[in-house]
């Protein structure tokens, strides 16, 4: 490095250091990706408190139910605990199972999905639809707001500040009547121009790494077999998104243009692709794949027979069932022994036998939605480098999808094993809690091998728009 670049730096340094208005812009930053970081935190404390607690409560609702076993009834509640415990009739509606979708340690870094889709479901052996459409998605003031978590700050926060401090890096100059000072000197404007526009990225790139390490040391130990990947790519998709906005701003300067005009441009650029493109592609894919929540609305009213005392009625909807689960038809007593337990459970299963196209389409819908607006984040890098924040803290829509696929699988077990007994008169046994079925959700193989190659897409669109720049400065002969 030559003395005239270590001058213009250490120029530019003094220069940043004297700015009150440029320091302050910094202080308040930080301080939002501080408060960010507290923000969230708070939001996955506070549904880790709740997992924690429903974990408890269903760990002490089957312990009462294998302590029922180990000695007899002496009360009537007791009474109530072994019959519930040990017969099917009451059991496979009774007995709830929590299927959770625990958290990252880094989804309070970005929370995405988390805020609007549950994390845990209670299921028991009654109608899936019912269970999983009974309740609404979200809080509507919280899907309003949104949430400020740090990938709010580094996506939407940090490119004004890049504007702020480089849209006038060669027009100030300019305007100010300094120019022709610097037209005198060693160094060419352009490279003064690129030597200045790498001290801000330094400065401001560092800024949401210190922010991005207090976020991820704070949140987790990124130490952690399956967190340092995770880690890694928060830094780089931080470094590349601080690039391209970079790479935007130099395009922008190297057409000599006033201050105004380049501020007016890059805000413009600015809402151009944080708010206008993401509305736009909104409205297209609602008109092409519109979402109505009427009919999954429809499943969560609830239903029954006219007359459950009605015989022909009840053995008419098992048998309907029972042609749907042939397996279960080995009973000898099968309409005389619990029939209304049997029938009640051969109609919610049958519930949703009937319902599945329509949620199937609903879901379809869903997918093709996510997979359309997938195809146009190379024309955002702003929404794309949201996607990859979400895909790296598990907090992505994909997740959510995935999950809702493992609670169907889940309900399928949970039926299996209480609807074995119930139908074949079969009672509970205390070994039988050793065989209990259990929520399992499989890993995404795929989710860093995403984050990549949208990390890779927003490097290219910055390397890109600096290449732009260079030709657009060689044409106004700054070289």
């Amino acid at each position: 490095m030559d003395n005239a670049i270590k001058t213009l730096i250490r120029y530019e340094w003094i220069s940043f250091a004297r700015n009150r208005f440029q320091l302050l812009m910094i202080g308040v930053t930080f301080l939002f990706g501080l408060y960010a970081i507290y923000y969230g935190q708070s939001e996955i404390d506070a549904q880790r408190n709740v997992i924690k607690e429903i974990m408890e409560m269903e760990q002490g609702e089957f312990k009462t139910y294998q302590a029922s076993f180990k000695r007899e009834p002496e009360t009537v509640e007791e009474e109530q605990n072994h019959d519930i415990a040990s017969n099917p009739a009451f059991a496979w509606y009774r007995h709830g199972y929590h299927a959770i979708l625990p958290p990252h340690d880094y989804a309070a870094l970005a929370i995405g999905q988390r805020d609007l889709f549950r994390y845990y479901y209670r299921l028991t052996g009654m109608s899936l639809h019912y269970q999983l459409f009974e309740n609404e998605l979200a809080n509507p003031v919280n899907l309003l707001a949104g949430n400020f978590d740090l990938s709010f700050v580094i996506v939407y926060l940090l490119p004004l500040l890049i504007i702020a401090f480089c849209y006038g890096l060669y027009s100030g100059e300019k305007e100010n009547g300094t120019l022709p000072l610097l037209h005198i000197q060693s160094v060419t404007i352009s490279r003064i121009v690129v030597i200045r526009l790498l001290f801000y990225f330094t400065l401001i790139t560092g800024l949401a790494i210190l922010m991005s390490l207090i976020g991820l040391i704070s949140s987790g130990s990124v130490f952690k077999p399956e967190n340092r990947l995770p880690a890694l790519l928060w830094v780089v998709g931080v470094i590349i998104y601080t690039a391209f906005w970079f790479g935007l701003l130099f395009l922008i300067v190297s057409y000599r243009k006033s201050s105004s005009f380049n501020a007016i441009t890059a805000a413009g650029c600015w809402l151009f692709f944080l708010i206008v493109i993401p509305s736009v592609l909104n409205i297209v894919v609602t008109t092409m794949y519109p979402l109505s929540s009427t009919t999954l609305a429809s499943l969560t009213r609830r239903t029954g027979f006219e007359n459950e005392d009605d015989e022909e009625e009840t053995k008419e909807v098992i048998m309907e069932f029972l042609a749907h689960k042939p397996e279960l038809a080995g009973s000898d007593s099968l309409i005389r022994n619990n029939r209304l337990a049997k029938a009640y459970a051969a109609f919610t299963s049958l519930k949703d036998i009937n319902s599945q196209q329509e949620v199937d389409h609903y879901n379809e819908q869903v997918n093709k939605r996510n997979d359309w607006t997938t195809h146009f984040h190379w024309i955002n890098p702003a929404v794309s480098m949201q996607d990859v924040f979400t895909h790296i803290v598990h907090t992505d829509l994909n997740t959510f999808l995935r999950f809702q696929d493992a609670l169907a699988v889940f309900h399928g077990k949970i039926t299996d094993f209480y609807f074995q007994k119930l139908f074949r008169d079969q009672p509970i046994l205390f070994e039988d809690y050793s065989r209990l079925p259990s929520f399992q959700m499989d890993e995404d193989t795929h989710r860093y091998t995403t984050a990549s190659g949208n990390i890779l897409k927003i490097s290219l669109l910055a390397i890109l728009f600096v290449m732009a720049g260079l030709v657009q400065i060689k044409k106004k002969n700054l070289i």
